[in-house]
């Protein structure tokens, strides 16, 4: 199954060719335009991957994505820029990754994303890991036991 991404871009040549690049990067690509409809598409389509391409929104326009942190658990944001942050974007327990990246070069950027969703999986499996106990090797613990007993009880 393929992962899915949102590309967010005010220029459509620009989008069309950021769209193009990652659908033959095996993601399933919804291109769109306007910013204020991040809402609707995070809502119904909650995204593997958002790609923002920063080039011409405007202030007012990234303050109300930004706005949309508790939209976006589990989403990565990935962002395209001619120049590092600028505190324009700011969101909140949001993993962002920022590629600068002018004139666009997209096996870079697309290469990037991947190894960012790639990194962001293996902390989250990190983190998963370290939250449940480790096997004791000493043999089956009591409720080891106890499950086999109501298993066994229930004809399991």
């Amino acid at each position: 199954m393929p992962l899915s991404a949102v590309v967010f871009s005010s220029d459509m040549i620009r989008g069309a060719l950021l769209s193009r690049a990652f659908k033959e990067s095996g993601f399933e690509v919804v291109l769109l335009k306007n910013l204020h409809a991040a809402e609707n598409i995070l809502k119904t389509k909650a995204p593997a991957l958002v790609v923002l391409d920063k080039r011409d929104y405007f202030r007012n326009e990234l303050e109300h994505f930004s706005s949309l942190s508790g939209l976006m658990a589990g989403v990565s944001v990935f962002v395209i820029a001619n120049t590092p942050p600028d505190g324009s974007l700011s969101l909140r327990n949001v993993p962002v990754e920022w590629c600068l990246s002018h004139p666009l070069d997209l096996p870079f950027i697309t290469k990037k994303a991947k190894e960012f969703l790639t990194v962001k999986r293996e902390s989250n499996t990190g983190e998963l890991k370290e939250l449940l106990p480790e096997a004791d090797e000493s043999g089956p613990s009591e409720d080891d036991t106890l499950t086999k007993d109501l298993m066994g009880f229930l004809g399991l």
